[in-house]
């Protein structure tokens, strides 16, 4: 049988939260080292399972610092991608253990960066520490495996960013984090999963991207000069206008309502007007979990597409972001870059 390689990347989370006093189960929670969380995997020792019955070979890398995800920043995203890109040609599939707050948005970001991706990248993690009694770590991380290292169990290799939790397979950029608390965590809201982990996997192949003919690049050029607006009943278009009167705002992402719907009053107006004539790319999204924007639908809405506001389709907040700080941040002149934010990159959206 030949041997599976899989690149482990450990960034922290709470999958790795133990208590801080091994003899007091109540006391606080603190990060553990990736050697410790080893002592809750026997299947992945050498001798073990995967290893020994599978023929998986696993290399691990921690960050530095391990860290909550709600520190993440975009720098983070370019640490995991270069990381990968340092042994990408040397290993079949990749698993990035990751903290559960801002995983959709990570995925989200990696699915840009990573250009021509021709193998699986797997975010994984867990509601309860792998410490905990009734912790999913164990089950989320052994899926994962599954799916990296498709490999080994004769399936198909997925060539996408993915988000691996309770017993799904999504695609990276079309997931949100749902509860905090359910062990379903994340949710794809308008496209199916990829995977599902039942008694038997079963991979739904009319659903994955094709796979790349190109060569694989990590293209690390971002604009984080971005922001997430989310509409309101009562938003006072001044505040608007002070926010983005900022000229280093680069793009900004308004969460309008329903199918895209947003004031349409002359002050409202005249803020988007005023961005868009400074060179602020201004894209429409919905609040909604489901469902996508479609400009002119209502009345509400047919004012904007004139004002050069751009229709973010079905994409989720997180795939919205990552997408506009990717886009902005390749050396392209703003109408191509527009361009590019109306197009389908990675399966990201759906346009009808």
């Amino acid at each position: 049988m030949t041997k599976t390689r899989i690149f482990i990347l450990y960034t922290g989370g709470t999958i790795g939260m133990g208590p801080k006093d091994p003899t007091d189960v109540n006391s606080a929670l603190v990060t553990q080292s990736w050697e410790q969380l080893q002592q809750y995997m026997p299947s992945i020792h050498p001798d073990g399972y995967f290893s020994s019955i599978r023929n998986i070979e696993f290399e691990y890398f921690s960050f530095p610092e391990l860290l909550d995800s709600s520190q993440f920043d975009v720098r983070h995203w370019v640490m995991m991608a270069n990381e990968i890109e340092k042994r990408y040609d040397s290993f079949d599939g990749f698993i990035i253990i990751h903290g559960t707050d801002t995983m959709a948005y990570t995925a989200s970001g990696l699915s840009f960066i990573f250009e021509n991706l021709a193998k699986p990248v797997v975010v994984t993690g867990a509601q309860l520490p792998i410490s905990h009694t009734r912790t999913d770590a164990i089950t989320n991380f052994s899926n994962a495996i599954h799916i990296a290292g498709a490999k080994a169990f004769g399936l198909t290799p997925i060539n996408e960013v993915m988000v691996c939790f309770n017993d799904r397979v999504f695609r990276g950029n079309r997931s949100t984090k749902a509860s905090t608390n359910d062990f379903e965590g994340f949710v794809s809201p308008d496209y199916p999963s990829l995977v599902e982990l039942e008694e038997t996997i079963r991979v739904k192949h009319s659903d994955l991207l094709p796979r790349p003919e190109g060569k694989f690049r990590v293209n690390t050029n971002l604009n984080p000069n971005v922001m997430v607006l989310t509409l309101f009943p009562g938003i006072q278009p001044r505040h608007l206008s002070k926010l983005i009167d900022d000229e280093e705002i680069d793009g900004l992402i308004i969460k309008t309502f329903g199918s895209g719907n947003a004031p349409c009053t002359p002050e409202f107006l005249a803020v988007l007007e005023s961005a868009k004539k400074r060179g602020t790319s201004i894209l429409f999204i919905t609040q909604c979990l489901q469902g996508r924007v479609s400009l002119g639908k209502y009345a509400a809405s047919d004012v904007f597409e004139p004002l050069g506001v751009i229709s973010g389709g079905d994409m989720t907040t997180e795939a919205a972001l990552a997408k506009m700080i990717w886009v902005l941040g390749q050396k392209l002149n703003k109408s191509q870059q527009e361009n590019l934010l109306q197009t389908d990159l990675r399966g990201e959206v759906t346009y009808r």
